[in-house]
């Protein structure tokens, strides 16, 4: 059995709740991680800028606004 036949055996074995997760997951095989469109590479610049201008936050800071205030 080729590999592609036992890729299709097994789809059609999923339960109907695993199949969206398998199209997302075979989808997400079929992207060309290699390539960045103009307006990905255009943001990742604005974040490097930002970055070294030191406007950011740390994951710490985001836990500490996330989390609720202690009360006594």
């Amino acid at each position: 059995m080729t590999t592609r036949a036992r890729i299709h055996e097994l789809v059609d074995q999923l339960a109907d709740e695993k199949t969206a997760e398998a199209l997302d997951y075979l989808g997400w095989l079929l992207l060309d991680e290699d390539e960045a469109s103009p307006e990905e590479l255009a943001q990742a610049k604005l974040g490097r800028a930002q970055i070294a201008r030191g406007e950011y936050i740390t994951l710490e800071e985001v836990k500490r606004s996330l989390l609720p205030t202690p009360t006594g």
